[in-house]
């Protein structure tokens, strides 16, 4: 009787604290921390194939709850090459946005035609009354082809049908490189009767996704590692590597696209995969590993907090550029003449 009576005394006092506990997290504990101020916020990622392009914005505290987002139009943004000046930046407002859509946080500031080239350092620099002048700069590295593609199907069970792909590049051994891989799929299904002839009339549906998964099995780019203590898995979200493990190499980077089904390309269906190998330079490879690990970690309350890389000097944000190799493989042909189609993206 003595030991049952014990018995409830615990678990009675457990139910307590457990209502405690419950009650504490209700309670309002008012931030007395130091106010940080503003700082200005710079994004640019320069690509041989645009114009170079830079966003302004000013960062808030996170429990400044009566922050609401502007266009900065006063600012002054000059870009340099080379430490030789250019240009100033022009604004550019954004397109109206709907009616209920959040106001555009960032504000875009455009080059009159200049675009960037290998081997040249690009300067940004941007000044907005009553805060702090910020800059950041970097170079583009040199374009690393994609020397082949080589894909063959693979099913798995009796009804998992995948695309597995080789992309085979060379490392250029020379500097430190770093790279970041991206694959998109563009595919159209057809709405009419597929057990007659196609019928003009029944358009084809085309639909637009991000198939960047499909390098998770790739051991470079998504590398064996076991969960942390609270079952923690980062995963490599942009896909970025570098060629600490290849320096001067060939490597064949593995890809696994699911197949929903086969294109019926007698009824104008059609399955197009862009592969992009982008060269990054360092600062663009370190922002997007760290900002990945933050994303992940950020809500996990016992997650080590972790910083977001920035070369901005006094302020935040990254100047970083990219180089892409592009290579495609097409089932089907897109567009056709006189075939509709309908966009669902």
């Amino acid at each position: 009787m003595l030991e049952i009576m014990k018995r409830v005394v615990i678990y009675f006092s457990v139910v307590a604290i457990l209502i405690l506990l419950a009650s504490s997290c209700e309670e309002i504990i008012e931030f007395k921390g130091e106010k940080i101020e503003p700082k200005l916020v710079l994004y640019s990622m320069l690509n041989p194939d645009s114009v170079i392009t830079a966003s302004v914005s000013k960062s808030h505290a996170v429990f400044d709850i009566k922050y609401e987002p502007q266009q900065i139009t006063d600012a002054v943004v000059r870009l340099y090459r080379d430490g030789e000046f250019v240009e100033t930046l022009t604004y550019t407002a954004p397109p109206p946005s709907c009616e209920y859509c959040p106001p555009v946080s960032q504000s875009k500031y455009v080059s009159q035609g200049t675009k960037p080239v290998p081997g040249s350092t690009y300067r940004i620099e941007a000044e907005v009354p009553g805060l702090k002048s910020v800059s950041g700069e970097t170079s583009l590295p040199d374009m690393v082809p994609v020397l082949s593609i080589d894909t063959v199907t693979e099913k798995e069970g009796e009804y998992n049908t995948y695309l597995v792909t080789k992309v085979k590049f060379a490392d250029p051994g020379v500097t430190e490189n770093y790279y970041m891989l991206s694959v998109t799929r563009l595919e159209g299904y057809y709405n009419g009767d597929p057990s007659v002839p196609f019928y003009p009339e029944a358009s084809v549906s085309v639909y637009k996704s991000d198939e960047s998964y499909a390098a998770r099995e790739d051991p470079l780019i998504s590398p064996s590692q076991e969960e942390d203590l609270f079952g923690m898995y980062i995963e490599n979200t942009y896909n970025v590597f570098s060629d600490e493990l290849i320096s001067g190499k060939e490597y064949d980077i593995l890809l696994k696209m699911y197949i929903h089904k086969q294109p019926d390309t007698d009824h104008f269906e059609f399955s197009h995969f862009r592969i992009e190998l982008h060269s990054i330079s360092r600062e663009l490879y370190l922002y997007l590993r760290s900002y990945s690990a933050h994303l992940q970690t950020r809500d996990a309350f016992f997650a080590e907090p972790v910083l977001v890389y920035s070369n901005i000097e006094n302020g935040l944000g990254v100047v970083g550029a990219r180089v892409p190799s592009v290579a495609t493989i097409e089932i089907g042909s897109y567009p056709v003449e006189g075939v509709t189609y309908d966009f669902g993206f």
